[in-house]
């Protein structure tokens, strides 16, 4: 499946697609597994769990570009047990994450085509996410605030961000 740009090079949104687990065909979860792993374990050098069970949840939407056989760009959203402390709201259930674009497609607006695709899905209930400190801006873009102090998690500062639906 080859991607469809607009005159910029940067996909339409009918291209991102959006599957659960059960969905997902077999070069999908290999293509995705593949980038995450190039990005966060050999690029980032990130020690933590990266197939930590949480993507075969049927609460789990996974949203992806492909180009060819390639996942490009991808997060995940995923349902959580009530967090109740997140300023602003009584409890957020939803957590944007695995946030990763391929090193050859990065600047072309991926990211931020991905971030508003989740933001629609979910466009009804906050969203929480946990941002490298250096690209908060980006989601800042989509309506997410920071809130608390910076953190390590992985090896890479991160601070925390909520967006609370309008």
């Amino acid at each position: 499946m080859a991607t469809t740009t607009t005159e910029s090079g940067i996909p339409d949104l009918s291209d991102i697609i959006v599957k659960r687990w059960n969905d997902l065909d077999t070069t999908e979860v290999y293509a995705i597994a593949r980038l995450r792993t190039e990005v966060f374990l050999r690029e980032q050098r990130v020690d933590d769990v990266e197939l930590d069970w949480r993507d075969p949840d049927s609460s789990t939407v996974h949203v992806f570009i492909r180009n060819g056989r390639d996942v490009v760009g991808y997060l995940r959203t995923l349902a959580v047990p009530p967090l109740r402390n997140v300023p602003g709201v009584p409890a957020v259930h939803r957590v944007l994450g695995r946030m990763v674009v391929d090193p050859e497609f990065r600047g072309r607006g991926l990211a931020g085509q991905l971030i508003a695709r989740a933001v629609e899905l979910h466009s009804d209930e906050p969203i929480v996410l946990h941002a490298q400190t250096y690209i908060t801006g980006m989601y800042e873009e989509h309506g997410f605030e920071v809130y608390g102090d910076e953190y390590d998690e992985g090896g890479i500062p991160h601070l925390s961000m909520v967006r609370i639906p309008k």
